[in-house]
């Protein structure tokens, strides 16, 4: 799993972050056009000492005109730091649910009642699929942890495009569509072994369809095909999503907590 974490931080430096400040306890991974704290935060390494961490925080945070947040992982999660926790009061603003895919073989089919067909995205379809995934996380269902996407997520994924990938890390955006329509989205990004989800949606009008199962059926194989081990997505937990996920046969793997300090 920490292989698949230090895919998730290193590729969206292209992708959703801007820069990172590292420290040897924390990184603090920020954007410069996004300002909400799913893309602005301290990602904690360790909770050696949590108040004196904060505090850091706090300050670093601050100057870059960001809300000071911190994100903790289950896996470094212990007695001493969730007491350290709950005798601070920390504000839990969200949970993250990593979900991954094991084994690619055991991935079902899945056939939409909609008759569509999925693109990678060339330089032709790259303003259609800004604001496909723009369109796509619309805010407006209670089942959907997402709220409309401000400004700077389409600035961010717009320079996505241009940016400078490594060799060691790939990105792939996925495009569906019916009729020289888009009704959905993904972005994955990847290494050797490893891949990530990201950009999930399905246009409103098109949802609970299956359009969402055939895009990733797709997608499961075209990584296959690259040798992918492991498959791995983010979403809020106990929204409808995750249901969604676990049908398909994506197993909770890890849980990030964000808490306001």
């Amino acid at each position: 799993m920490e292989e698949m974490i230090k895919l998730h931080l290193n590729g969206n430096l292209n992708l959703f972050f801007s820069d990172v400040i590292k420290s040897d306890n924390y990184d603090i991974y920020y954007s410069d056009v996004i300002e909400d704290e799913y893309w602005n935060y301290a990602y904690l390494k360790n909770g050696i000492n949590l108040t004196k961490i904060t505090k850091e925080v706090a300050l670093k945070m601050k100057q870059i005109n960001r809300k000071p947040v911190i994100y903790i992982t289950s896996n470094i999660m212990n007695e001493k730091l969730e007491q350290a926790i709950k005798s601070m009061n920390l504000e839990l603003l969200y949970t993250d649910c990593w979900m991954c895919l094991e084994n690619l073989n055991e991935f079902k089919t899945y056939k939409s009642s909609i008759d569509f067909s999925i693109y990678k995205v060339d330089k032709n379809l790259q303003n259609t699929f800004v604001k496909a995934v723009m369109d796509g996380f619309s805010g407006d269902n209670p089942d959907d942890p997402y709220d409309k996407l401000s400004e700077g997520y389409k600035i961010s994924i717009e320079r996505s495009f241009k940016n400078n990938w490594s060799d060691n890390i790939k990105i792939i955006n996925y495009l569906g569509m019916k009729n020289n329509e888009p009704i959905s989205t993904a972005t994955v990004i990847y290494n050797q072994d490893n891949a990530v989800l990201y950009n999930i949606t399905t246009l409103k009008e098109y949802k609970r369809k299956g359009v969402c199962k055939q895009t990733m059926s797709y997608i499961i194989n075209e990584l296959k095909n690259l040798n992918i081990k492991e498959v791995c997505l983010q979403t809020e937990k106990g929204y409808y999503p995750e249901e969604i996920y676990k049908k398909m046969g994506f197993k909770e793997k890890l849980l990030g907590k964000v808490y306001k300090i």
